[in-house]
């Protein structure tokens, strides 16, 4: 009777240590997934109030819990998606097909996702023959923009005349403002002209500078003498 007792009393102890471990497991399951649903809830806060890169990162810890969690993997790939976004429209189109084909690994029939994606590969085949046709045209578009700067400088010297003006009420100032804006409308009307050689440049893929007539499509901008 004492060996029956104790035997009763082993599968009582083990079947009460079964059922410890098998509550202490849900429970552990119960807290993992509220950690990751309260990840995904501050990815969702951050996404609204725009930080994209807080948003990313808890979703990303979320994930790393739970690697299938649906809501964290939209999540991610709606960030990476932004990402990408923004380096297309910041002309970093390498970084912005890597970020693209990450955001796919989430999200692989997202349409926005795949419709940026095809934008993305389009640019940099016209990037790339733009390269291979006209390699100097990185220098011509800097020298555009710095002539760009130097206009909206002498724009700025124009309005200080105009400031002078009302100051002390000295008409040389306004002559000044008309000499200087006579210099504006040339220097505008050569910009205009160089921008207009250089879509050509770009539409034809010539390897030289060889800019079509534009007079008939830009009205001279300088003064009748």
């Amino acid at each position: 009777m004492f060996i029956c007792s104790c035997t009763r009393l082993r599968q009582a102890l083990a079947l009460c240590a079964v059922v410890a471990a098998l509550a202490g497991t849900a429970c552990a399951g119960q807290l993992s997934q509220s950690i990751v649903n309260l990840r995904n809830a501050q990815g969702d806060a951050a996404l609204e109030n725009g930080n994209v890169l807080e948003a990313e990162k808890e979703y990303a810890l979320a994930l790393a819990m739970a690697p299938n969690d649906t809501h964290a993997r939209d999540g991610l790939a709606h960030v990476l998606y932004l990402h990408a976004q923004a380096n297309f429209l910041a002309s970093k189109l390498d970084a912005a097909g890597a970020e693209v084909q990450k955001a796919l690994t989430y999200a692989p029939k997202d349409s926005a996702t795949l419709d940026l994606a095809g934008e993305i590969e389009q640019a940099k085949i016209r990037r790339d023959i733009v390269i291979a046709n006209y390699p100097s045209y990185q220098a011509m578009a800097a020298s555009l923009v710095d002539a760009l700067k130097a206009a909206d400088l002498a724009n700025k010297d124009v309005q200080k005349q105009l400031k002078a003006f009302r100051y002390d009420f000295d008409i040389a100032h306004l002559r000044k403002a008309i000499e200087l804006s006579y210099d504006l409308e040339a220097q505008t009307h050569r910009i205009t002209q160089r921008l207009i050689a250089y879509r050509g440049l770009v539409e034809s893929g010539a390897p030289g500078p060889k800019a079509p007539p534009a007079q008939s499509e830009t009205p001279s901008l300088l003064p009748i003498p």
